[in-house]
């Protein structure tokens, strides 16, 4: 099967580009031929992005900040780790720019490599494009949940994308709560969605079960530098943590686009009496490596689709501390749950989609204080936090069986 992958976004830099570029590698190992069109900065080395992320598959990129199309690659978070155009700030102009710009490369892709199947990414904008201009193929979409929100929130082309999302011929939804939401939004009939669920690279993210100090715990958080992250009551839970100084250690690996708020959470960073290192982007082994040297990882968001970041954590031996997000407890199972190696903290009452009433409220910052100091006890205690938990079941390699299987049944039986 040949399978052509769109993305308006960049491919190796946030949770939806790790899925492609990790379901893109699954479906190399099935024997597909496949190719990938997504959105870059002109000033992007696409070469070095297609080796990073997806080696085995032609690469059609389409250039932002360019006469044709100038203005930075859009975003599906307000919050993205590199600078980029929200949609909420989008006229009619743009809106046809972005059109004209992927419709070219995507007419030209269709015409070169002669796709079986399309996989868009993110039931939004594009994936609403290309079902009206590609109609004698089958369209597929993954969402991740940031489009739901997207859609929800802001009126850009809503009309349009309620009309051309139905038309799909099949959408993966990450859990079923997810599916749900995607049937009452969109009115799309149940047998067009499937669960798929998430996935990790288990050749990177591994376990080396490396000998950890007992006289230093270290935390790791792995995502958008932004509020929608949780991390202002974060920092300000370690406050209420009464240990020595130098026994709590923070990396904060990521960025973010929102230049205020970044420096707001850096410098409140700056003021925890325990140590906090903003470590910037790192790539997956990067990743990976400060992963097996951390002891607990924690992700206090207050909106996440399915975060694969949950999976490489676990994979490297983390326990884990992180907000109940709907879906992911399930996705998770029941045999890790029980587990002992993760903890879901109750979210706070919420204004909106990723939107708490307050910024920092009480109870959600005294919950991930107390979760986070239960698991420094257990370390000083003896326990072992770093034992290994069985993930075979949620690799890339079983995400692409199970899509590849669902996409023969609905598609082309």
């Amino acid at each position: 099967m040949k399978i052509l992958h769109i993305t308006t976004q960049k491919p190796n830099s946030t949770g939806s580009g790790i899925y492609m570029c990790g379901m893109i590698r699954g479906f190399d190992k099935l024997g597909h031929n496949q190719a990938v069109i997504a959105g870059i900065d002109i000033e992007d080395d696409a070469q070095n992005m297609k080796k990073e992320g997806f080696q085995c598959a032609e690469f059609y990129p389409v250039y932002y900040n360019t006469e044709e199309l100038d203005f930075n690659v859009v975003g599906m978070s307000d919050s993205m780790p590199y600078k980029s155009t929200r949609y909420r700030d989008m006229n009619s102009e743009m809106v046809e720019k972005l059109k004209y710009s992927f419709g070219k490369t995507i007419k030209k892709a269709v015409k070169e490599f002669s796709p079986d199947i399309v996989i868009c990414h993110h039931l939004y904008l594009l994936t609403s494009y290309i079902r009206e201009i590609i109609k004698d193929k089958k369209v597929v979409a993954v969402c991740h949940g940031t489009c739901l929100r997207q859609y929800k929130t802001i009126e850009l082309e809503k009309d349009y994308i309620k009309k051309q999302i139905p038309k799909l011929d099949l959408i993966f939804a990450l859990h079923e709560e997810q599916k749900k939401d995607i049937i009452e939004t969109f009115g799309i009939e149940e047998r067009k969605v499937e669960v798929l669920g998430s996935g990790y690279n288990d050749n990177i993210f591994v376990n080396k079960k490396y000998k950890h100090a007992k006289d230093r715990f270290e935390i790791i958080f792995a995502g958008k530098i932004c509020k929608s992250k949780g991390l202002v009551p974060f920092i300000k839970s370690l406050g209420r943590l009464d240990y020595k100084e130098d026994f709590v250690n923070v990396t904060m690996a990521g960025t973010g686009s929102d230049e205020e708020s970044f420096n707001e959470i850096k410098n409140l960073g700056e003021k925890c009496r325990y140590n906090i290192e903003f470590a910037g982007k790192l790539n997956q082994p990067e990743l990976a490596e400060k992963m097996n040297k951390a002891d607990l990882f924690v992700l206090p968001s207050f909106y996440e689709g399915l975060p694969v970041v949950l999976l490489e954590a676990m994979a490297c031996g983390n326990s884990v501390v992180t907000t109940d997000i709907p879906g992911v407890r399930e996705w998770i199972g029941e045999k890790i749950n029980s587990s002992g190696k993760i903890v879901y903290i109750s979210l706070p009452e919420m204004a909106g989609v990723g939107i708490p009433k307050e910024e920092c409220p009480e109870k959600f910052t005294e919950d991930l204080s107390k979760a986070v100091d239960m698991f420094i006890k257990d370390k000083i205690n003896g326990s072992d936090l770093k034992k290994s938990v069985d993930m075979s079941d949620k690799t890339w390699d079983g995400l692409s069986k199970r899509a590849d299987i669902m996409i023969s049944e609905k598609l082309f039986h």
